[in-house]
């Protein structure tokens, strides 16, 4: 027992000797070599330089260890050049504490001196994982964080810290200021900063498109188009001074801005209007094809995250491209990226595509090739399709027809009416279509034909490309007539920043024509039949009359 009880008092004397070991390892005198890992997330695309610039640091004695905090050479003026207090004091719940004199303004202050080469080279912090977050191993201080490199996103700079807590109580939220020597047991603790960012879109709609894709539709010529400018104001930080933030829009020549219609709102909506006197609108008018809305400083700058909503109409005019021609409208939105004023502004664009469509008109554009699709003949004339050509015998030209859309429940749209007469080729061409269901009927026939009573059913489809780099793009559209697809047409885009078709595929499929009568060669009043009845009689009395005169003749003598 005398052995076990010992043996047992000599592992607590271990065990006592090792404790205090381990404490004395904890307590060690803070340095100039102390240093930890500090990260900022939120960082939102590769390719950015993230750069740390020490505003605040620590000080040092060989024989006191950690002695507080200062401002870097250069640093902790305020706007009169005048050097601010490094502290302010805090109360909360009746503890007061510390914190630092930085607020926004100071941090805008002391990036443009780090932008200005005043802060030295700065600690560049590097990407970890995630890639959205960037980590620097940093001493004892308080640096300011910017983000340079960004084309499009906005980036603010921020604070983040290195600083000294005392171990064990639990509460890292405590900097201290006093000395901090090898007596007291410490540990640094580091911020991580959130990184405020902002990217400014414009996404272009079209109100009620006539396709699926609010990017693309058809339309017809003289129909109104309605359409929705959304973005956002950015956050800037007071940094920038002059901030600038506008919106225009570009139309090609066969839209027409409908005058009266403009609206600039936070939701799209009279009631959320935003006050004239907050922009300046230019070019709105139509005779014009661009418009531009430039929203002043004091908006921008009091209205940062605020959503805004631009609205109008637009007609399409009788200088509308046909088919796969398209009719585009280009929102483009500038605005600020960099606290210089005279920087360039970032642009952003996103466009809508209007088609309207031609039967027997050119395929893409006024030099290109005409489509076949319909053709009057007379009774023993063809139309047929030979590879991609029509070939057509005896056509019938002077033939007028009315063409008249269908609404959605059968009846016939009194605004939607087209006539077109038959050319000497045969071809009966009509532009200026929406998609949708018609009915064809024939109006007046050639001299010497009869009318042709047939209702012919014409329908016009379209498909629009969805994908990213084409979305509203005319993919395809298909002419059915009388229930057959006569023809079909699908194109493909030369690059994502254009309408230039590079090829169009072309799969007939068949082709309509329309044939008439030639009237029977009757005897008409006064012809023929009365012509030989009248010589006749006419020689009976001529006769006659010969006769009676030589009768005379004779009695007489």
């Amino acid at each position: 027992m005398k052995k076990f009880l010992a043996m047992l008092l000599a592992m607590a004397m271990v065990l006592g000797m090792s404790l205090t070991s381990f404490a004395e390892e904890e307590k060690k005198m803070p340095t100039s070599g102390d240093s930890a890992t500090a990260s900022v997330t939120n960082i939102k695309q590769e390719g950015v330089t993230v750069t740390a610039y020490k505003v605040v640091e620590a000080n040092y004695d060989a024989q006191r260890g950690f002695t507080g905090y200062s401002w870097v050479d250069g640093t902790g003026y305020n706007a009169e050049e005048t050097k601010r207090d490094l502290f302010t004091d805090s109360t909360v719940n009746g503890t007061t504490t510390k914190t630092l004199n930085i607020d926004e303004a100071a941090i805008v202050a002391l990036a443009e001196k780090a932008k200005n080469g005043a802060l030295g080279n700065g600690t560049e912090m590097k990407p970890g994982n995630p890639a959205t977050t960037y980590k620097a191993t940093l001493p004892a201080g308080s640096y300011v964080v910017i983000v340079t490199g960004s084309d499009d996103i906005i980036y603010n700079p921020m604070l983040i810290g290195v600083y000294y807590t005392l171990a064990g109580t639990g509460d890292n939220n405590t900097l201290v200021t006093d000395e901090l020597d090898a007596t007291t047991a410490w540990d640094l603790f580091t911020t991580t900063g959130f990184v405020k960012s902002s990217e400014p879109t414009v996404e272009k709609e079209i109100v009620n498109p006539g396709s699926d894709n609010n990017h693309g539709d058809d339309v017809a010529v003289g129909d109104t188009v309605s359409f929705k400018i959304k973005t956002k104001m950015p956050s800037y930080s007071e940094q920038y001074t002059a901030p600038q933030f506008k919106v225009s829009d570009t139309v090609s020549a066969g839209l027409t801005y409908k005058a009266g219609s403009l609206l600039v709102s936070t939701d799209g909506s009279k009631e959320n209007a935003i006050p004239a006197d907050n922009y300046t609108i230019t070019g709105f008018d139509e005779s014009s094809k661009t418009f531009t809305v430039a929203f002043a400083t004091e908006y921008i700058k009091a209205n940062q995250g605020t959503d805004i909503i631009i609205t109008y109409d637009a007609v399409l005019n009788d200088a509308a491209g046909i088919n796969f021609d398209a009719n585009t409208n280009t929102a483009k939105l500038e605005y600020s990226n960099n606290p210089d004023p005279s920087a360039d502004l970032k642009e952003k664009e996103d466009t809508t595509y209007h088609y309207t469509f031609g039967i027997d008109a050119a395929l893409n554009g006024s030099d290109s090739e005409k489509t076949q699709e319909l053709y009057k003949l007379d009774e023993n004339g063809t139309a047929v399709v030979e590879g991609e050509t029509v070939k057509v015998t005896s056509p019938l030209a002077g033939a007028k027809f009315r063409l008249q859309k269908k609404n959605a429940d059968g009846s016939l749209d009194a605004d939607h009416v087209y006539e077109a007469i038959s050319g000497p080729d045969g071809s009966l061409s009509f532009t200026g279509l929406d998609a949708g269901e018609y009915v064809l009927v024939e109006t007046e026939a050639p001299a010497g034909y009869s009318l042709d009573p047939t209702e012919h059913t014409v329908s016009i489809t379209a498909v629009y490309y969805d994908t990213e780099e084409d979305n509203g793009k005319l993919k395809n559209y298909t002419i059915t007539i009388d229930g057959t697809a006569t023809s079909t047409y699908e194109a493909t885009y030369e690059n994502i920043d254009g309408t230039k078709v590079t090829t169009i595929d072309k799969t007939h499929l068949g082709v309509t024509g329309i044939k008439n009568t030639k009237l029977a060669s009757l005897p008409s009043t006064g012809g023929i039949g009365t012509t030989i009845f009248t010589i006749g009689g006419c020689a009976i009395m001529i006769l006659a009359a010969g006769l009676y005169f030589a009768s005379r003749r004779k009695i007489t003598k």
